[in-house]
């Protein structure tokens, strides 16, 4: 035991004072999941302004932490989110990952930097659409898509969204790097890429037993695949117009690195 603590303590006495500036660690990045982080940055060297900046590069991804943000999103959605007309969406699904290029700048050679650099991902959110009206006449789901009425038989339906949001732009950001014990320090980050592009949505709807008002006539008919087609693109050129409004993509990690 004695011979343990006595290995531990010198390892402890390098990492104090045979400060290289290399910085490893781990942690979980907001919305894109498990982060691996790689940098520099040696507040001890004589030269100006490599005291004062460092470099950084991170990757995150939700792979290793799929099942537990999946279930995070299902016990948030429970029996499903209505959304108004009868529809709700269920079975939410995350997939995201990142890159980043980082150049930290320490003004008081300090805890605190301000970051800046280049981005690039994707995070795409998916789920179910479905609906149920107990009491709607003649067994039939009725709903509006871009004002047209249509119904299904069985009074249920079921289809499909997603959000895809290509991430592609420059960051820019702030933190602290918090020194804990022997070499190691807890991160925490804050910012926003500010993306070439904005999130987009698609749906699919299912045509199967799905029947359209015609005003013309005024009479319920078997859809027409492509005027269903129409009202889904309307839809979702209505949806993207707003989301075109959303350019910065939030950025928040937090963990822990080692300073070798």
């Amino acid at each position: 035991m004695k011979k343990l603590i006595a290995i531990f303590l010198s390892l402890s006495s390098i990492s104090a004072f045979a400060d290289t500036g290399v910085r490893v660690g781990v942690g979980a990045s907001g919305l894109t999941g498990f982060d691996v982080v790689v940098g520099f940055y040696n507040k001890s060297l004589d030269n100006y302004f490599l005291r004062h900046f460092g470099v950084r590069a991170d990757f995150a991804s939700t792979d290793p932490l799929k099942s537990a943000l999946d279930s995070a999103i299902d016990s948030v959605m429970r029996d499903g989110v209505s959304v108004g007309n009868g529809v709700k969406i269920d079975n939410g699904m995350l997939d995201a990952w990142h890159s980043s290029l980082l150049l930290d700048f320490y003004p008081f050679a300090g805890a605190w930097h301000i970051t800046g650099g280049y981005t690039w991902g994707d995070a795409k959110l998916s789920a179910d659409i479905f609906g149920e009206i107990a009491d709607a006449p003649s067994n039939r789901f009725y709903f509006n898509l871009a004002g047209d009425h249509y119904y299904y038989n069985g009074n249920n339906f079921g289809g499909a969204a997603e959000i895809d949001w290509k991430i592609y732009g420059p960051y820019l950001g702030t933190g602290f790097d918090i020194r804990l014990f022997c070499g190691f320090l807890l991160f925490l980050d804050a910012g926003v890429v500010f993306a070439d592009e904005t999130a987009k949505l698609s749906l699919n709807i299912p045509h199967e037993q799905l029947y359209m008002y015609d005003k013309g006539s005024d009479s319920w008919n078997p859809v027409i695949i492509p005027a269903l087609d129409n009202d889904v693109a309307r839809a979702t050129q209505e949806a993207n117009d707003k989301l075109s409004d959303l350019k910065l993509f939030p950025m928040l990690k937090i963990g822990f690195l080692y300073h070798f």
